[in-house]
C-alpha cells in the first residue's frame, strides 16, 4: 500500500496542532515533552520519507526517555549540588529517580549501564511509566482530544503506538523546529518548577540538553589514536587545543553517539560550526567507521561510551538528504562552502 506525502497544508496543520499541545496541554511533569522528543528522535532513526505509518514500541520510547533524562538526572551545579532539578510540580518524577540510581551504580557511564545486568530492569521500569503516564494523555487539550499523532488505545494498553500516515514524515521534515519548540517549553517548565533554586541568569537550557565537555573528553584518546594524531578535516598534525566535534552537528540532531565524533583542530571545528561537512569529509567518515567496524565499538565499550553505528548512519543519511532537498551548502574548509551535490549518497555506499 502506498501513502502520499503530506501536502503543504497538512504539514502546516501538523505544526499548528503540535503548537496547541505545547501551549494548551496540561504539563504536571515533563514526561509529555520527553515523549514528543522521543517520538521525533525515533522518526529520524526508524522512519522514512514515504508518508507511511510508523510503529514504535513503548520499549523503544523508554530507551529514548533514559537517554533524554540521563544528563538531567545529574545534580544541577548551583546552590544545593546534591539534588537534580525537580521535573514534577509535586515530588520528583519517577524516571529521574530511577535514572539517578543507575548513574550512581554505573559511575555516570550510560554505555556501561546498557551493557550491565540492570539495563533490562531499568528499561522495564521506565516503560511502565511511559505507558501509564504520558502516552495516552499527550494528545489531550482541556476536554478535547487531538488524535493527530496516533490513535489513543489506553483501555487496551498495547506495547506499541502506530503513528498515523504522514506523521513520521512531518517529524523528520521539521525535526529541528519540533525539538526547538519542545526543548524551549521543557526548559521553561523546569525553571518554573525550580524557581526557588534557580536565579534569573542560570544557564538552564545547555544543562538540560547540551553536551558536557567532560563527557566528550572521554572520546579524545580513542579518536586521536584512530586518526593517527591528525585532524579529521585538514589532516594536519593535531594540537593540544584540538576539539571533539560532532560530525552531524548537535544542533541538527542532539544525541551523543561514538561513531558521530571526530577530533579536529579548533579552527576547523569553528569553521565547520553547525554545518554539514562536504562530500570528501563524509566519504572519509564513512570509510573510518567501516574500516574500524570492529575496533571502534570495542574501544567505545571498553571505555563505557555510548555508540550505535546503525543509528549514526541513519541520522547522517537523513541530515544530508534534508540539506540536499533544500539545495543547501556544506563546509569544505576555512570559510569555503559549496552546494551539496548528488554524490553524497554514493559516499555512503559500501
Amino acid at each position: 500500500m502506498t501513502h502520499a506525502i503530506p501536502s503543504a497544508q497538512e504539514q502546516l496543520d501538523f505544526i499548528q496542532k503540535l503548537r496547541r499541545l505545547l501551549d494548551e496541554g496540561m504539563f504536571v511533569a515533563t514526561y509529555k515533552y520527553a515523549l514528543l522528543h522521543a517520538i521525533a528522535d525515533l522518526c529520524v532513526t526508524r522512519g522514512d520519507d514515504s508518508g507511511a505509518p510508523l510503529t514504535l514500541a513503548t520499549r523503544e520510547l523508554a530507551d529514548q526517555f533514559i537517554r533524554l533524562y540521563w544528563r538531567q538526572a545529574a545534580p544541577f551545579p548551583v546552590g544545593d549540588s546534591e539534588r537534580p532539578l525537580r521535573q514534577n510540580t509535586g515530588r520528583q518524577a519517577a524516571v529521574i529517580t530511577v535514572v539517578r540510581e543507575a548513574r550512581a551504580e554505573y559511575d555516570d557511564h550510560l554505555g556501561r549501564v546498557e551493557k550491565g545486568v540492570g539495563w533490562g530492569g531499568l528499561l522495564s521500569r521506565v516503560e511502565q511509566t511511559v505507558r501509564t503516564m504520558p502516552l495516552w494523555k499527550l494528545q489531550t487539550v482541556g476536554t478535547e482530544r487531538l488524535e493527530f499523532l496516533y490513535e489513543n488505545r489506553e483501555e487496551e494498553n498495547p506495547p506499541e503506538i502506530v503513528l498515523k500516515p504522514g506523521v513520521a514524515y512531518c517529524f523528520r521534515q521539521f525535526y529541528s523546529l519540533v525539538t526547538e519548540m519542545v526543548e524551549g517549553a521543557w526548559t521553561q517548565h523546569v525553571r518554573r518548577t525550580n524557581n526557588e533554586r534557580l536565579g534569573a541568569e542560570a544557564e538552564l537550557r545547555h544543562f538540560l540538553f547540551g553536551t558536557s565537555r567532560g563527557d566528550l573528553s572521554r572520546y579524545r584518546e580513542i579518536l586521536e589514536d584512530i586518526q593517527e594524531g591528525r585532524c579529521f578535516y585538514c589532516r594536519r598534525t593535531l594540537k593540544e587545543s584540538a576539539a571533539v566535534d560532532h560530525f552531524i552537528p548537535w544542533r541538527r540532531y542532539p544525541l551523543d553517539l561514538g561513531h558521530n565524533f571526530v577530533l579536529a583542530h579548533s579552527t576547523c571545528n569553528g569553521g565547520k560550526s553547525d554545518r554539514l561537512a562536504a562530500v570528501p569529509h563524509l566519504r572519509r567518515w564513512h570509510e573510518r567507521n567501516t574500516v574500524g567496524l570492529y575496533e571502534l565499538p570495542w574501544r567505545f565499550e571498553e571505555a563505557g561510551l555510548v555508540h550505535d553505528l546503525g543509528a549514526s548512519a541513519k541520522i547522517t543519511r537523513w541530515a544530508y538528504r534534508q540539506v540536499a532537498r533544500q539545495g543547501g551548502q556544506v563546509w569544505v574548509k576555512g570559510k569555503t562552502l559549496e552546494r551539496l551535490g548528488e554524490e553524497w549518497e554514493e559516499a555512503l555506499l559500501g
